[in-house]
């Protein structure tokens, strides 16, 4: 048996909103054949993504997980606007954007986890933080593409001003994943909940 889990921590979205992100994948579908979306439940916004934990730390992940989600209040986002990643000429990932009163917050909430990640040997990659709930992710292409690429920029203006609404934020979870054939299936090992901020606490 495996002695490791693949672990992130991560914000998921609520159940009314996530429906409204699979009839959004459902438009894009039909535009944008070169996409395999993303099937299973919880869409999220990843916050910190560990790879490979030694089972023997899982739970120390979670505790500290929790501490630091504990220095922060709940907060709210917005999920509205479609993009890419890379870019459209080469696309990989096929994402909603979020947005929102709460951006800071969040910023300040993944920088807490990605430390606290840091501290326990699990260091994030040190990218950017570009806060997004992915959609679906794009198969290779062979050689350019001017047609995919044309009918992924018409998508992305076409539904630049697509919006989900608000949702409140209440707590971080760390998430198991695992591969299935569908694509990765995710399992909560913790949860962080926020609350009032303490006095002294970083913003």
């Amino acid at each position: 048996m495996p002695s490791t889990t693949r672990t992130f921590i991560a914000v998921s979205v609520p159940e009314a909103l996530a429906a409204r992100l699979r009839r959004l994948q459902q438009q894009l579908s039909g535009e944008l054949p070169g996409v395999r979306l993303s099937v299973i439940p919880p869409f999220h916004v990843t916050l910190a993504f560990l790879g490979d934990v030694d089972h023997v730390d899982l739970a120390d992940v979670c505790r500290a997980a929790a501490a630091e989600a504990a220095n922060f209040g709940k907060f709210e986002l917005k999920l509205e606007g479609l993009g890419v990643f890379p870019n459209a000429a080469r696309p990989r990932v096929l994402w909603a954007g979020v947005t929102g009163p709460g951006l800071d917050t969040l910023c300040a909430l993944q920088s807490a986890l990605a430390g606290a990640a840091a501290r326990l040997k699990y260091p994030t990659d040190g990218k950017p933080f570009h806060p997004h709930v992915t959609l679906g992710r794009f198969l290779p292409r062979r050689g350019a593409d001017p047609a995919g690429e044309r009918a992924l920029t018409q998508a992305l203006n076409r539904y630049k001003t697509w919006h989900a609404g608000p949702f409140p934020v209440t707590e971080a979870v760390t998430f198991a994943s695992t591969q299935t054939p569908d694509g990765a299936a995710y399992a909560p090992l913790g949860r962080a909940p926020l609350a009032a901020r303490k006095p002294g606490a970083p913003p």
